[in-house]
């Protein structure tokens, strides 16, 4: 089979700007060629950009080619992790910014493992698809890894592009939303941001600060409100904040046997107190990227219940993805960004 000339753009972390690089390649008998139309904005590419490598990983596209058959797949799969479903933990994995360097979802076409590629539901768009590919996944692998019950109050650190889907999901499962800010005081509009996404509450936490908000009243003023009760307390509390919150602000927030659950790329240790965690049984579960089951049913229970993210689109250019690094980066993005031909 004929190579295909593949365009991607990136960033040059020696010119310090972004640009774009062709690359020749073949369709491998188990790969799809895909035109991409549509690519979500994930912080993730923030943390990969200085590698020089093809950026983006939400694509959203139409197939253009075909393999002949399946012999080989991203991870190895056969060993006890793939054979679990969980091929994301895989010791072969292959993954964004670790391999295919010269390519990504930033560009013009894109050759995957069909394996890795999932047909989008007719009720959900491209635009909003994108989004769906990284972050709507791994919120949807999150609750499942938590056991999530429509019963459960889920408590949400960090409302951006991440923790915005994990309040839309939740609460299409039924749960109770505890939004929950630890970086700073929150904006009026966040807060009201938080509320119009689905949140019953929305709480900052941030330097041993303890406000509670209300839905905001119609001047858009976001009032105070009472503690939790004991009854109110979260059961699951997705990590979704860049910065890791202080852990003696969070454990009074947690009802008996929680479950805390990483999701967020840190660099930061992880240091939790012993005794206060460990005496009401609470658990920490990390969880990334999603099974292929939970990302398939994850596109199914998005279509089906109308759950839609926050994009804002920009060009599918060079300065494009400079403006959307340029407004992620300096955490203006609502809240999602996508960049689209």
């Amino acid at each position: 089979m004929a190579p295909h000339t593949l365009n991607t753009l990136y960033f040059d972390p020696h010119e310090k700007k972004y640009g774009s690089k062709t690359t020749q390649r073949e369709v491998g008998i188990r790969d799809v060629l895909i035109k991409t139309t549509h690519s979500g904005l994930c912080f993730t590419d923030v943390h990969a950009k200085m590698k020089g490598c093809g950026l983006g990983h939400e694509g959203v596209g139409i197939v253009q080619d075909v393999g002949a058959a399946v012999i080989n797949l991203k991870s190895c799969g056969h060993c006890p992790t793939c054979l679990s479903g969980y091929r994301q933990y895989c010791e072969d994995a292959r993954g964004f910014a670790f391999s295919d360097l010269d390519q990504g979802a930033f560009g013009d076409y894109r050759i995957i493992d069909a394996e890795f590629a999932y047909r989008i539901p007719e009720a959900i768009s491209s635009v909003d698809a994108g989004p769906f590919m990284c972050a709507g996944a791994s919120v949807y692998e999150a609750l499942d890894a938590a056991g999530t019950k429509p019963s459960d109050r889920v408590g949400v650190v960090g409302v951006g592009g991440l923790g915005h889907m994990a309040i839309l999901f939740a609460k299409a499962m039924g749960c109770s939303v505890t939004a929950l800010f630890a970086s700073k005081r929150p904006s009026t509009q966040k807060v009201r941001d938080a509320f119009t996404l689905g949140a019953d509450e929305a709480r900052c936490i941030a330097d041993r600060i303890d406000e509670v908000y209300t839905t905001p009243d119609s001047s858009g003023e976001a009032g105070e409100g009472d503690v939790l009760s004991r009854e109110r307390k979260i059961n699951v509390l997705l990590i979704c904040s860049n910065q890791l919150a202080d852990w003696f602000d969070i454990l009074p927030l947690l009802d008996r046997m929680a479950r805390v659950v990483l999701m967020s790329i840190q660099t930061e240790p992880l240091n939790i107190p012993y005794m206060p965690f460990i005496l009401p049984g609470h658990r920490v579960i990390s969880s990334t990227e999603a099974s292929k089951r939970n990302h398939i049913e994850m596109l199914n229970f998005a279509a089906r219940n109308n759950i839609k993210p926050w994009v804002e689109k920009f060009p599918m250019t060079e300065q494009g993805l400079a403006d959307a690094f340029d407004k992620l980066e300096n955490g203006q993005m609502r809240y999602r960004g996508v960049l689209e031909w």
